[in-house]
């Protein structure tokens, strides 16, 4: 048979000598035509002449082509291998290590989770979409592509969503490490099976057997063994777990929360290699430039060693000769693990013949393992979401629910670290454009970053309203916007337009030409008419005025915070004194800078003709902290005396001050009011926030909306002066 067989990212010269000198020991595979592709002219050359040298040492009738152009390799061929390297070490890897390291955050590998693997993923995944959408369209008919390229779990998953063919992402982790637990336990590795399942370097072996019975013994054996001291991670996990995971120690360190953030003991102690990606790929170069000089040279024969255990030769020739073979593939998550997500790029055993490909049902996997899967699926998922659809957020989201990241850094640091590498990346012409976020959030800023917001507010000075229009658009907007005065009924007083300019990013106040009704305590409400796309408007509500009858035993007053009661207040008049009664209920007071920044509760008061308010701050005391009346100046009121004691799950205090003080005449039998309660916690398990007696907060602006106080003899004995 002769088939074709391309190579993308033919560059990697080692890696590829290795997978062209299985397939070509196959006899039924041996006069395939192998298509090198590769983005760098000098790295193809290098691997042309490997394998032409290959051929001709194994003596095959393989036809061997070399170009620089992706479609005209993958035309025809039923089969694409990927071992592209975006960015390669100079300069994306470097960059994925340095940025990283200097908000303190640190790496091992970073080639498939983390910062490192996020990053690589985002500069890869529109790459290897591009190798799948030419297989698609080019390729032969049932092209599969077997992908070497990681992070393998985010390309397979942006293959899957993005084009969809035929595809498996391979990796070589299950063999190595079933080999090597059969290596540490002395047995022979002919007698050793195994069942691994989970996600792509985090897939566990769910059996491993010697002659058909259990040997995870052996293994936890090693555990009080003093003089073992391999993959420490990996053991620690497998004590904690119960299992054991396929990839090495170093991946693990940085894909779990539980080592690296805790310090140099901890790295020592589990003989954690930092950095250890950028020293690998140091010598990965110097052996590739030993293997070019020695491929270009003169004279000599080239090595071709026997069959290695990396699947990629054993699919094609099982597909092309009906040989049944089981393979571990990286392939989407249909059902065969039941408590991963649908869709998820999984690992786990799969069925390859001349039917093609077929992963094996495996049920679900031990609940503490899918955790864990569930942890660095999360990241994948979010990354392939960034990729795919181009929105800026989910990279942050992707770092902010990386293990290792969300254990060692703060939120401002991840955006702040997001926001250099994406830069970086971007310079480097590794990334495109993402669509811009609200600067800080993680929230997109088109449909709601670019909302012209047009507000309708009490005027700054005098009793007329005024509409705010804040543009935060690149580009300057013009809007005409309809009105309508309605008293708190609905009934419409009149109907008014009002046009308004505002520069990019700037804010712009026009007053309305509205005659606020004489009865403003009766309520009213001036609304928007007709929004037009892409504003937000916002009407002005004057509620109804209450009316709080003062002097009796029951409250004056009562706030609630988030529909939960939070204060009760009673009013009393002393003669030319005010006395007031609040019970708060705030379980944890704190007083802030200002006091206005703590626990505290803010009274508005005015005279009943509705003259200009006069704003006081009651501050509760804590430990040496004697309650306090100020001012908005944060000055001491006048004669106010305070005082104050526990009261359940808050606190109770008293205030006495002279009407005078509050700038109410001595014989005021009525004045208005508008209170806010700043509350820290409410209750056992409530947050805190602030409310107010009127529902707005507005007080400052105008006294419409403020409570009247209507004062009557106390029944407290208090006597007027």
């Amino acid at each position: 048979m002769s088939i074709k067989i391309a190579l993308v990212g033919a560059g990697s010269v080692v890696f590829a000598k290795n997978l062209l000198g299985d397939i070509l020991q196959f006899p039924e595979l041996s006069d395939a035509t192998i298509a090198l592709m590769d983005v760098d002219p000098a790295r193809l050359e290098v691997a042309a002449v490997m394998a032409r040298r290959m051929v001709a040492k194994l003596g095959v009738a393989a036809k061997v082509e070399a170009t620089l152009d992706r479609r005209k390799a993958i035309r025809g061929a039923s089969y694409v291998i990927c071992t592209i390297q975006v960015g390669g070490y100079e300069p994306a890897t470097v960059v994925d290590f340095e940025i990283p390291k200097k908000y303190g955050l640190r790496q091992t590998i970073a080639d498939t989770l983390g910062v490192g693997g996020v990053f690589r993923g985002l500069r890869t995944i529109p790459v290897i979409n591009g190798i799948a959408r030419d297989i698609a369209e080019v390729g032969a008919p049932g092209c599969l592509l077997l992908n070497y390229t990681n992070p393998m779990a985010m390309c397979c998953w942006g293959v899957a969503r993005a084009v969809g063919i035929p595809h498996v992402g391979l990796c070589h982790s299950v063999q190595s490490t079933s080999q090597q637990l059969a290596n540490d336990v002395g047995l022979s590795y002919d007698d050793v099976s195994y069942l691994v399942a989970g996600i792509n370097h985090m897939a566990f072996f769910l059996r491993f057997e010697y002659k058909g019975q259990d040997a995870y013994p052996l293994l936890f054996r090693k555990l009080e063994d003093p003089a073992f001291h391999r993959d420490k991670v990996r053991f620690e996990m497998m004590r904690r777990t119960g299992y054991f995971v396929t990839e090495s120690s170093e991946h693990q360190s940085e894909y779990l929360p539980y080592f690296i953030h805790h310090g140099r003991k901890t790295v020592e102690a589990f003989d954690i290699p930092l950095d250890e990606y950028l020293r690998r790929c140091e010598g990965v170069i110097a052996t590739w430039k030993a293997t070019e000089a020695q491929l270009l040279g003169t004279g000599g024969e080239i090595e071709v060693g026997p069959q290695t255990h990396e699947y990629g030769s054993f699919i094609i020739h099982s597909r092309e000769t009906g040989v049944p073979r089981v393979i571990y593939g990286n392939v989407p998550n249909t059902g065969q693990i039941e408590n991963l997500p649908l869709g998820a790029c999984v690992e786990g055993p799969c069925l390859v013949d001349a039917q093609g490909l077929r992963p094996v049902h495996v049920g679900s996997l031990p609940p503490q393992l899918a955790m864990l899967c569930q942890s660095n699926i999360a990241v994948q998922a979010l990354t392939v979401e960034a990729a795919l659809t181009g929105k800026r957020e989910h990279i942050y989201h992707a770092v902010m629910a990386d293990p290792n990241t969300a254990a060692t850094l703060t939120l401002d640091k991840i955006w702040a670290m997001c926001d250099e590498l994406i830069e970086a990346h971007q310079k480097l012409g590794f990334l495109g454009d993402f669509a811009p976020t609200i600067r800080g959030t993680g929230r997109s800023f088109a449909g709601t970053g670019d909302r012209v917001l047009a507000e309708v507010v009490p005027a700054a000075k005098g009793r007329g309203v005024e509409l705010r229009v804040s543009n935060p658009r690149a580009e300057a907007v013009s809007l005409r916007l309809a009105f309508a005065l309605r008293r708190w009924d609905g009934t419409v007083l009149c109907r008014k337009t009002a046009r308004v300019k505002v520069v990019a990013g700037g804010t712009n106040r026009v007053p309305l030409p509205f005659t606020l009704p004489a009865a403003v305590h009766e309520g009213f409400r001036v609304t928007v008419e007709e929004v037009p796309a892409g504003v937000l408007a916002v009407d002005l509500l004057s509620r109804p005025r209450k009316v709080l009858r003062a002097g009796g035993a029951d409250p004056a007053l009562q706030i609630a915070l988030a529909g939960t009661p939070a204060v009760k207040g009673w009013i009393d008049d002393a003669g030319k004194e005010l006395r007031f009664r609040f019970q708060v209920d705030d379980s944890k007071v704190l007083l802030g800078k200002v006091p206005w920044g703590g626990s505290s509760l803010e009274l508005f008061i005015a005279p009943e003709n509705e003259g200009a308010a006069f704003q006081v701050i009651a501050v509760p005391g804590k430990g040496a902290d004697k309650p306090k009346l100020v001012d908005a100046k944060i000055k001491p009121v006048p004669g106010a005396r305070l005082s104050q004691r526990a009261n359940g799950s808050g606190y109770e205090i008293e205030i006495a001050v002279p009407k005078a003080s509050l700038r109410l005449p001595p014989q005021a039998k009525v004045f208005l009011l508008d209170c806010y309660a700043n509350i820290q916690a409410l209750g056992d398990a409530h947050g805190g926030g602030r409310a107010s007696l009127s529902g707005s907060f507005q007080a400052h602006l105008g006294s419409a909306s403020y409570a009247r106080v209507e004062l009557s003899p106390s029944p407290n004995g208090y006597k007027n002066k």
